[in-house]
């Protein structure tokens, strides 16, 4: 019996890690590879291998910040790492999230996206984000995302 393409992604999705760190990474590497598909579906990027994943402490990550936030996820250019928070876990909607906006800023490095500003590219990757989570049944994304247009214009402006 053929399973239908979006009955798999549903089910990738949905599946539970629990309380392993990371679960099973094939389940990790199978999440990564659906959102990166669709990802380069909605966009028309081309698609890419997955990007190194790492999982580091929030005093890192707030390091790499310059100190001035606490993030969950940071895409670092050049690197093509995407850092996670060690606490995170692909199990919740908004961790998942997260994870769209990061492989889109993967993907914008690796087709070269011209921008002019790396802050600039933000708008797409918050935008797609919040597609990602109307598709997932989120009625009012930008309030799950507890942001709204203006912050993510903010976001989005060069400052040089």
């Amino acid at each position: 019996m053929c399973i239908p393409l979006r009955q798999k992604i549903h089910a990738i999705l949905a599946m539970p890690v629990g309380s392993q760190r990371w679960g099973d990474w094939s389940i990790m590497d199978a999440l990564v590879a659906v959102l990166i598909a669709w990802i380069v579906a909605k966009t028309g990027m081309m698609s890419a291998d997955p990007p190194r994943i790492i999982q580091v402490p929030i005093k890192q990550m707030v390091e790499m910040t310059g100190g001035t936030a606490r993030p969950q996820a940071i895409y670092k250019r050049g690197d093509r790492i995407i850092y996670l928070r060690d606490d995170w876990t692909p199990d919740t909607l908004l961790n998942k999230a997260m994870l769209v906006h990061e492989l889109v800023h993967y993907l914008q490095e690796i087709i070269i996206v011209q921008a002019p500003c790396e802050r600039a590219q933000e708008a797409d990757a918050y935008h797609l984000e919040l597609a990602w989570l109307r598709e997932q049944g989120i009625d009012d994304p930008y309030a799950f995302l507890q942001t709204n247009e203006l912050a993510i214009m903010l976001r989005s402006l060069c400052l040089d």
